[in-house]
């Protein structure tokens, strides 16, 4: 299990990488005046998180999930029951979280609170059909949405290859100093900005829907490899 800490002014953000079967990567933002914690996405280990968060002397109080699928909510309900922490989901991924216990929701451009520290909701369905982003000061938790080089899959219920598109070119809008988190550790490396994501993710260089769904299916058929360092426009055309 490797580890990340981002010190900055009123909240810390922690990533634990490498968790569990499929190597989900666990965020932890910690606001500092209040003593009070959100974890982002719980999946696979709830008392290693929880007993974590108490050795810092902080109180869970928030769960976030950035979409429903199962690696990475199913800690929720364990952690629920043991700290009553509130959870956050996107509005559009209600009739699909497979958890018990019960979500408040949230929808495009919500500002939401852990403590006194803000974070803006951006709605990137395509992934799943209501997965967002949570955009702090500095840094963004894409979930599954955007990975290092690559994007995620649109292959179970609610996915979809249009959507998915159209997410990216609302990601696009981001400072390119803002810091991408991810789900998963897939990419070359693990810390980017968005500004390098630009530059080199496939998934946001195409700008054209119909050359974007042809990139997509294409690799999901096996003819184009997935990525995982950056390419250019002249490397996408050539494969398209």
């Amino acid at each position: 299990m490797d580890i990340q800490i981002f010190k900055e002014k009123g909240y810390t953000l922690e990533i634990l990488y490498c968790i569990g079967v499929l190597e989900d990567s666990i965020h932890f933002i910690f606001d500092h005046n209040t003593k009070t914690c959100a974890i982002v996405d719980p999946a696979w280990d709830a008392p290693l998180f929880i007993q974590r968060i108490h050795n810092k002397g902080y109180i869970l109080t928030d769960i976030w999930l950035t979409h429903w699928h199962f690696d990475h909510t199913n800690a929720v309900d364990e952690i629920v029951k043991a700290t009553g922490a509130k959870i956050t989901v996107g509005v559009n991924e209600v009739p699909y979280l497979q958890i018990d216990s019960l979500p408040e929701t949230v929808d495009n451009n919500d500002t939401i609170f852990i403590g006194n520290t803000p974070a803006k909701i951006i709605n990137t369905p395509g992934h799943s059909a209501g997965g967002i982003c949570y955009l702090l000061d500095g840094h963004i938790i894409a979930g599954d949405t955007l990975f290092v080089y690559g994007a995620g899959h649109c292959s179970l219920p609610g996915g979809n290859i249009n959507e998915l598109f159209h997410s990216m070119q609302k990601l696009k809008r981001i400072d390119d100093n803002v810091m991408l988190h991810c789900g998963h550790d897939y990419g070359s490396r693990v810390n980017t900005t968005m500004g390098e994501q630009k530059q080199g993710n496939a998934f946001l260089l195409i700008d054209n829907e119909a050359d974007f769904l042809n990139y997509v299916n294409s690799m999901q058929q096996g003819k184009i490899p997935y990525p995982t360092d950056a390419v250019t426009q002249t490397e996408i055309k050539a494969m398209l």
